[in-house]
């Protein structure tokens, strides 16, 4: 429930003061790892990532040898605890995959050469980036920082895309790390009860799309104008999402929370840093960090069990599907009249682009080359990273964390962010083309 606080004061403990410069110095730790680009060996990225990098350069070999078994495992567990043999055969397919992955001298399951590296990539960053997010998460999560936004941002949120401040910190996950590090975040907070149903909704499929990382792999990989590209895609990300909350289905979904708690969103007025805090001290649960991060390890353990198998089962269905020209043609036709329409140059390559995306936007970039118009670049680098996480990695993710939601609205939310795009793309592209003639 949402309320003004107008009389109700916190009433001080005479620990407090000490409780509060911890806040404070786990706060910054968590701002430090997650948000703030750090430069080390002419590397500039997140401190989770430097991190990430290190363990995987010191200890690749041995991070392999532990997915492999890691899955062997999961697969047995998968097979006791549910008795099905489809998903069994497909648990023991993902197993054989990253053999051939890892040590295969030719990769003999796919189509694209591209697909085992992404693979390859993918999975030792589940390995690696999500258990260290999940062991800093806490830092941000628990000791005020999410109140404190909540308190400056709230009704800004409120108005503009109808959900909490708090999610704001979510929505700079997904900025500065990734897709699956936002996802848990997202997951996580709601199954405590700290964000409501249709916030669940909106922050998986519609903020979960854009990554600082993805936009800059886009505009070196297709050599683009950054400051512009940046700009229209952040443009377009905001508008769409102003549309999309006040649109059927997210303006229909219940404003519901997972689990009552104590907990409620509150607008403050003034003094917000100080009453962030007091709402902190108001709701904190008595317990320590490393409860946090041994709960989170666990969660992280078992979703990567399943998610990990899942995401090379599909990267694999994938690669056979969306390297088939034929199909791609066929499946063309569901955006090429919108595209046609709007008399985008390239309609036809554009709607396979954006088809392709729903399978993995990086692989969509890589067969774009440098003789196809500026323009048609231009429009292809938006899409891919306006739906940035694919279609099948999104869904993948949701039922390895089996997530409840309606399988009918999210179709319907990521295609409605498709034409969204077009629309406002079609909007900026001639009002500069207008202006400049």
């Amino acid at each position: 429930m949402e309320g003004i606080d107008k009389n109700k004061s916190y009433e001080k403990d005479e620990n407090d003061s000490l409780y509060i410069l911890k806040m404070i110095f786990y706060s910054i730790i968590g701002i430090i790892i997650f948000f703030i680009p750090i430069n080390i060996n002419n590397q500039t990225q997140t401190m989770l990532y430097h991190i990430s990098d290190l363990i995987q350069l010191n200890y690749r070999e041995f991070l392999k040898i532990y997915i492999i078994l890691f899955m062997i495992i999961g697969s047995i567990k998968s097979f006791i605890d549910n008795k099905n043999k489809i998903y069994f055969s497909f648990r023991i397919l993902s197993v054989i995959i990253l053999l051939n992955v890892f040590y295969g001298n030719n990769y003999i399951f796919f189509q694209n050469d591209n697909t085992p590296l992404i693979i390859k990539d993918v999975v030792l960053n589940l390995i690696t980036v999500l258990p260290i997010s999940a062991v800093f998460m806490p830092f941000i999560l628990e000791y005020g920082l999410l109140e404190i936004i909540e308190s400056y941002f709230h009704p800004i949120m409120k108005k503009y895309f109808k959900i909490s401040g708090k999610a704001l910190i979510i929505i700079f996950i997904y900025l500065f790390t990734d897709c699956f590090c936002g996802y848990y975040m997202t997951h996580l907070m709601y199954s405590k009860g700290k964000l409501r149903l249709n916030e669940l909704y909106t922050l998986l499929i519609n903020f979960s799309t854009m990554s600082f990382y993805m936009m800059s792999y886009t505009y070196s990989e297709l050599n683009l104008n950054s400051k512009s590209f940046i700009l229209v895609s952040l443009l377009i990300l905001i508008i769409s999402n102003m549309v999309l909350c006040r649109i059927y289905p997210l303006s229909k979904i219940k404003k519901s929370y997972y689990v009552k708690t104590n907990y409620k969103e509150s607008i403050h007025k003034k003094d917000k840093f100080k009453k962030g805090i007091n709402k902190h001290l108001e709701n904190k649960e008595n317990r320590n960090i490393f409860e946090y991060i041994i709960e989170n390890l666990g969660h992280v353990l078992n979703l990567n069990m399943k998610l990990i198998s899942n995401l090379i089962v599909v990267f694999f269905l994938g690669d056979l599907l969306f390297n088939n020209n034929s199909v791609i043609e066929f499946l063309s036709q569901i955006f090429y009249p919108i595209i046609s329409t709007v008399k985008f140059p390239d309609a036809s390559l554009i709607s396979k682009s954006i088809i392709r995306s729903l399978y993995n936007s990086i692989s969509t970039i890589d067969l774009i080359n440098f003789s196809i118009l500026y323009d048609t670049r231009f429009i292809i680098g938006i899409f891919s990273v306006i739906i940035g996480i694919s279609f099948t990695t999104n869904l993948t993710y949701i039922y390895s964390a089996n997530i409840k939601i309606d399988k009918k609205y999210f179709i319907i939310m990521y295609f409605e962010k498709v034409a969204l795009t077009i629309l406002l793309y079609s909007i900026i592209y001639y009002s500069y083309r207008g202006y400049i003639i």
